[in-house]
């Protein structure tokens, strides 16, 4: 399964934080840092593995079993506001 964003969500960086604000909705959604980092990997449509590799390169002291946990949750929390889909 891969995951991309949705379109029709726009974005503001503020410091180290992202904003994004569904504009269909009119909603706003803060992301803090790391969120962010996974924001910007689903800029295109990739696999969990691909996203877990990228955070376990970038993240090496944090076990690998908390990353995935952290990043599904992350993920399902983005999907429950339809701010991220699944695509084939």
């Amino acid at each position: 399964m891969r995951y991309s964003r949705r379109s029709g969500v726009s974005e503001t960086p503020v410091g180290d934080d992202l904003f994004l604000v569904d504009i269909a909705k009119g909603e706003l959604f803060h992301l803090d840092r790391g969120a962010r980092g996974l924001w910007a990997l689903l800029d295109q449509p990739i696999e969990f593995a691909a996203i877990l590799k990228t955070f376990s390169e970038a993240f090496p002291e944090t076990p690998r079993d908390q990353l995935e946990r952290d990043l599904r949750n992350a993920l399902a929390t983005l999907m429950s506001r339809a701010l991220v889909i699944t695509v084939p």
